[in-house]
């Protein structure tokens, strides 16, 4: 599920919860750009999981927009692996020179 799709799953979940709820949910949903990918969608496996033990809100939107987020989350490159990916070939390419 790419991140328009999430935005709309959230926005789905949005309407099932209580009016405080939902506008969390949807400030949350509207910080993509403040936070980055990796921590928007950590805060909203966060959210999904409280609500999920509050019982707040549809359990199977809950569910997935719970685990969306997790895994939507973990495909992020870090910038330390490209770096020692860089690192590796500027080692190949010296080394071979």
């Amino acid at each position: 599920m790419n991140i328009t799709e999430l935005h709309n799953l959230i926005s789905e979940v949005a309407e099932s919860l209580p009016e405080n709820e939902s506008r969390q949910l949807l400030e949350i949903r509207d910080s993509l750009e403040d936070l980055g990918p990796s921590l928007w969608t950590s805060k909203l496996a966060k959210f999904a999981n409280d609500m999920l033990d509050k019982s707040v809100g549809d359990w199977q939107k809950l569910s997935m927009l719970e685990s969306e987020a997790e895994s939507n989350g973990s495909i992020e490159i870090k910038p330390v692996y490209i770096f020692v990916a860089l690192v590796i070939i500027l080692v190949g390419v010296v080394y071979f020179a």
